[in-house]
């Protein structure tokens, strides 16, 4: 196997590294307490002579004891293709403003990367998608929500929902109301404009709000607006370009003194200044409260990983005429398109034949089968492109072999060029680099609003190690709870926490609790990804559980009703009592100090992805205990001690739970669907008598 073959595979380790050269070094080095009258070194003498002998015979018996017993493992995964996991791409979005006047195009495939830092490249992402740069900016977001005597109240969004604002703002829908989202733009601008609205958590599974567009006129107010665009629902909202024409007659307006029928919301203030607006208007058509969790309002913005695209084609090597060749692609591992039916169609590898070469493209396939065909087997993580076995002296072949002689290059494809490193911070990636022609775009800006995420490293070699039983067992087939949890985390990188409900054994009605139905035939996987420690509950993301649910519905039996949902989150309060002693306080610490420690430990402590005994993060339907958190709070000897600690769930999110306790104790009874996250912690410092 040659060196470029092996990439992406686990290399067995030695078992015992010793060459000829140490074995005979040691041997000699142990004359000198066995033998030390022995003092002739030269290559002449019998006893020198011998040693050589033996480090010779000694070598082989290592290079036979190395085959066994990982090794034999090892190869034995090798055999089956199980390889590492492959690095994943760190994802943002790209925000882009121009300084003319004009729209300006920004091709897919446009790079845009980090300042430098002394020792280190910059780190460079590469837009998914095409965006048409508007000559204006996006600066207010307001809320504006029905009230019992046909008017609005008013709450100014800005800073939650544009630009780099902090995201992540529920939009309530009264039943049978229409609440708008009124986002205000400095300048007017001819033809569409291009939104892109994110949502954080991901909206029913059966739709249950319409969404329509409309744009300010003159002498109109905001509910008598008339539409723009296309209408949809709360289903296809998330994570998608809207294209909504402007109308001619589309106006500035001051909310302050133009909207009669709007008054500001308690703790906000209507805004006073000029914009033109388009409006976002969510109608409930139930009898029911909804709840839409809105992340941001993208615009002038485009989808980007840390994944580059070929820019020139790749020369990969010339055929010998030989069955099953595999030529390496330079870089690897491959990206991952989104698209379940076709993740890889960005890779484009011809076969040339003549002088000079006539390229033809040769077609990607799953497996090759018998007969002639010109195509070709792709393996993602270690970059092998491989061809078949069939030409006129094998006609029992899978696959056509390339001509003897003939070229093959890669014409295009996407790699992966940072993991863990792109999940850079917010306003970062503040460089143009180049389109997919080769030339820097002019007179453009950019900017990520957000910080970059999801990016991994390769996988270790002990982790593929341990789930290698694990995905021999399944081999694509969702069985078993312990089968969706695997299968739903190969899915996608992002599952950080994953759990399987089965149906709840038949005592009466099925439990029902959560919104989740545990009726026989149902399956429930619940899927939480890890966005850091600022977010204390983190929801998936729409894109995340689709992905997970489409992964998972080619490896489910028919007769299951597989439903794949975020969490149900629990929250716990910490009530911890602390004695800070005397002597600690007149040598300067500060009790208020002390309290807002422990309250942070407590908070980190409780966090769903990031917390936990062992600081991964905690399993759904794991029970929490007074005792793991003490041995996390506890203050330094020489500072206090913790004089009281329990731990109860918090009484006002108690509701619909199969449990009614909730008396504070030495821990909390957690039932199989919930996850534990941080309530508002209760501590108390007070400082020792003596």
């Amino acid at each position: 196997m040659t060196p470029e073959s092996r990439r992406g595979r686990i290399l067995p380790p030695d078992l015992d590294d010793r060459t000829w050269q140490d074995l005979a070094a040691q041997m000699r080095e142990l004359r000198t307490t066995y033998a030390p009258q022995w003092t002739d070194d030269s290559p002449s003498d019998i006893g020198i002579t011998l040693i050589e002998l033996f480090a010779w015979l000694g070598e082989g018996l290592l290079y036979r004891l190395n085959q066994v017993p990982e090794k034999h493992y090892i190869a034995f995964l090798n055999l089956m293709g199980i390889t590492r996991d492959p690095a994943t791409p760190a994802a943002t979005h790209l925000l882009f403003r121009t300084k003319g006047t004009a729209p300006v195009p920004v091709p897919a495939g446009t790079q845009a990367h980090t300042l430098p830092v002394e020792g280190q490249a910059p780190i460079v992402f590469e837009t998914d998608e095409a965006v048409s740069i508007s000559p204006t900016s996006l600066t207010a977001a307001l809320l504006l929500t029905p009230d019992d005597d046909d008017q609005f109240l008013c709450t100014d969004l800005s800073a939650d929902l544009v630009g780099s604002g902090t995201g992540r703002r529920p939009i309530p829908v009264p039943p049978r109301q229409t609440t708008r989202l009124c986002l205000g733009f400095e300048d007017a601008v001819e033809g569409e404009i291009v939104l892109r609205p994110r949502l954080f958590r991901p909206p029913p599974d059966t739709p249950v709000a319409s969404v329509t567009w409309a744009a300010s006129v003159p002498d109109e107010q905001p509910g008598d607006w008339p539409a723009v665009g296309p209408s949809a629902t709360t289903r296809v909202l998330h994570d998608r370009p809207v294209a909504l024409p402007v109308p001619q007659s589309w106006a500035a307006q001051n909310p302050a003194e133009e909207w009669s029928d709007t008054s500001p919301a308690p703790g906000s203030a209507i805004l006073d200044a000029a914009r033109f607006w388009i409006a976002l208007r969510i109608s409930n058509p139930t009898d029911t409260f909804l709840e839409i969790g809105l992340d941001r309002v993208l615009f002038n913005a485009a989808p980007a990983h840390t994944a580059l695209t070929l820019r020139s084609p790749e020369m990969l090597g010339r055929s010998d005429g030989e069955p099953f060749q595999t030529f390496p692609l330079r870089h690897r591992p491959l990206y991952r398109a989104p698209d379940p039916e076709a993740p890889y169609a960005h890779v484009e590898i011809q076969v040339g034949r003549g002088t000079p070469p006539s390229w033809e493209t040769w077609k990607q396939v799953p497996e090759l089968l018998p007969g002639p065909g010109s195509v070709y087997r792709l393996d993602p993580v270690t970059g092998d492109i491989g061809f078949g076995s069939h030409d006129e002296r094998h006609a029992d072949g899978h696959g056509s072999i390339p001509p003897a002689g003939s070229l093959v290059r890669a014409a295009a494809y996407r790699h992966v060029a940072s993991g863990d490193a792109g999940n850079v911070s917010a306003d970062t990636i503040v460089v143009i680099g180049t389109g997919p022609d080769g030339t820097v775009p002019s007179g453009l800006e950019v900017t990520n609003p957000v910080a970059a995420n999801d990016g991994t490293d390769e996988e270790p070699v002990e982790e593929t190690l341990r789930r290698a039983p694990e995905a021999l067992k399944i081999r694509d087939r969702a069985v078993t709870a312990d089968d969706y949890v695997y299968l739903a985390r190969e899915a996608t990188s992002d599952v950080r926490v994953c759990a399987c409900l089965t149906p709840h054994p038949p005592r009466g009605t099925p439990w029902t609790f959560g919104g989740i139905d545990r009726a026989p035939g149902n399956v429930c996987v619940i899927v939480v990804p890890d966005q850091g420690a600022a977010v204390p509950r983190p929801e998936p993301p729409p894109e995340l559980v689709d992905a997970v649910r489409a992964h998972l519905d080619e490896r489910r039996d028919l007769t299951v009703r597989l439903s794949v949902v975020g969490p149900r989150y629990l929250p716990i309060v910490g009530n911890v009592s602390v004695v800070v002693w005397r002597q600690a306080v007149l040598a300067g610490v500060d009790p208020r100090e002390v309290k807002a420690e422990i309250e942070r430990k407590i908070t980190a402590f409780l966090h769903p992805t990031r917390g936990g005994p062992d600081g991964r993060g905690w399993d759904v339907g794991r029970q929490v205990f007074s005792s793991e958190l003490f041995r996390a709070v506890v203050p330094p000897d020489d500072v206090g001690y913790v004089e009281q600690i329990t731990v109860e769930p918090d009484p006002d999110d108690a509701d619909d739970r199969p449990f009614t306790d909730v008396e504070s104790g030495a821990s909390v009874q957690v039932a199989d669907y919930e996850l534990v996250c941080a309530g508002v912690p209760s501590v108390t410092v007070r400082q020792s008598a003596d």
